[in-house]
């Protein structure tokens, strides 16, 4: 019986004259306070000194940097330009 509703949903989605239409969805979960906090905890539980604390740190910041730079520099040479076009009335 659940195959059936499934088949008529996919059906009516399919036909339903929208297929022309693709749609892209980007999500980005944003985990840099999550590794902050791992971080914070090995500090916590004594597993790194604060020497080391700092070093993971500043070397977590340097590689968030660099993935930043690199976000940026692929989205600048891959974006579109866009069209105008004008058509005779």
């Amino acid at each position: 019986m659940e195959k059936s509703i499934e088949n008529q949903a996919k059906t009516l989605i399919r036909n339903s004259g929208n297929s022309d239409v693709d749609l892209t969805v980007n999500i980005e979960i944003e985990t840099k306070a999550i590794a902050y906090g791992m971080l914070c905890s090995l500090f916590a539980k004594g597993e790194l000194d604060e020497i080391q604390l700092d070093k993971a740190v500043r070397k977590f910041d340097a590689l968030m940097e660099r993935d930043k730079n690199r976000k940026n520099n692929k989205s600048t040479s891959r974006a579109s330009k866009p069209k105008i076009f004008h058509f005779p009335n």
